[in-house]
């Protein structure tokens, strides 16, 4: 759908990306995940026509953009910066009105699924972080694009009003086929929500792709905890010869890190055991782990 070919940007001599390669895929949720600084910004202002690449270019359905397909490209993405000003003067729904115009769309009634009617009848002036985001959201949505674009959406809301945000975004993808690319340096806030990670740091592109898939690739280790009523060295020993490392006991349990390609092995040989422990889990690596995995 949106493909960045070799994308660097420089401020004078200062790198701020340098030879990113993407595709976005048509109804993903992508996460543009890095820490501050790490140039998700730049990335997603060039991937609106904002800024212009020092090198590189960005295609839309496989052909390079030009200024006639630019502008049919911002036609079909919205945009949720991280900041943005409102009249404080205006209430809620003149100032979606306003954006509208700007939009050559319409203000409809769905818009107070995301905020009710006695809200948008206030003053924006009056409005908390969480409503005046969204507010920002709303803004975003209008005129329904193919694809909305968020740069770090969540920026400042407490975690209740983080839960809410996502689960709004939720309900509208069911509804609707919509491209959402998402940039946060909060790794854990994306995990589980989105269909692919692209992680970022120094202004460089480090990995892409689905969580699992990240970590398949790391050859991250699984973690196995099992709950046992005190030491068991046989348990242990089992472990060890299987390629377990790392193995610790805390709250009841023995904890190890199994080699993802060991797991069905390491299940197998702990079964014909049962009789010595009570329970067993695993869990794969997070994104934490993936994120430092890659540095």
């Amino acid at each position: 759908m949106l493909t960045l070919e070799g994308i660097t940007k420089y401020y004078k001599e200062i790198k701020a990306i340098e030879g990113v390669t993407f595709t976005v895929r048509q109804g993903e949720f992508l996460a543009i995940v890095g820490p501050n600084g790490s140039g998700k910004s730049t990335l997603m202002r060039i991937m609106l026509g904002i800024v212009k690449p020092t090198a590189g270019r960005v295609l839309f359905n496989g052909e390079p953009l030009n200024e006639v397909s630019w502008r049919e490209l911002r036609r079909r993405i919205g945009y949720m910066p991280e900041r943005v000003s409102f009249y404080d003067n205006l209430t809620g729904m003149e100032t979606l009105r306003l954006f509208a115009r700007v939009k050559r769309s319409t203000v409809d009634k769905t818009v107070e699924r995301i905020l009710p009617r006695k809200v948008l009848e206030r003053k924006v002036g009056s409005y908390s972080k969480g409503m005046r985001q969204r507010i920002n959201l709303i803004q975003a949505l209008l005129a329904s694009p193919d694809i909305v674009v968020m740069d770090e959406p969540t920026s400042g809301l407490d975690p209740m009003g983080i839960a809410e945000f996502y689960s709004i975004l939720s309900e509208i993808r069911q509804e609707r086929p919509l491209t959402v690319v998402l940039s946060s340096h909060i790794l854990a806030e994306v995990e589980g929500r989105a269909d692919r990670v692209a992680i970022m740091k120094d202004g460089n592109l480090k990995a892409i792709g689905s969580l699992r898939s990240l970590y398949r690739k790391l050859r991250l280790p699984l973690k196995v905890f099992i709950t046992l009523k005190g030491k068991d060295p046989l348990i242990e020993r089992l472990l060890s010869l299987e390629g377990a490392t790392g193995l610790t006991y805390r709250n009841g349990y023995l904890i190890a890190n199994v080699p993802p390609e060991n797991k069905m092995k390491i299940l197998s040989s702990l079964m014909e055991k049962k009789n010595r422990f009570e329970d067993i889990s695993i869990t794969e690596p997070g994104l934490e782990e993936v994120f430092f995995g890659l540095h």
